[in-house]
């Protein structure tokens, strides 16, 4: 069940400019991940497990921003 709420101006990333910066500059790691990233298979697979650790991180500090960014609680 989709709990992500309604409203985007509860969330921290729109409410804590020192929130926002922080998950400014994971969705930056995230996105060079696979600006960087080889055309391999195993690559780009290393990619997507990093790019997981960073969305979590992202949890961490905003869920409901995380959620928007595909994060899936385990």
């Amino acid at each position: 069940m989709n709990t992500v709420t309604t409203n985007p101006m509860e969330w921290h990333y729109y409410t804590n400019k020192a929130k926002k910066r922080k998950i400014d500059e994971l969705l930056k790691q995230a996105a060079n991940l696979f600006a960087n990233c080889d055309p391999t298979v195993e690559a780009r697979n290393e990619a997507r497990k990093k790019e997981k650790e960073l969305i979590n991180e992202i949890a961490k500090i905003d869920r409901h921003f995380a959620e928007r960014c595909g994060w899936q609680q385990n």
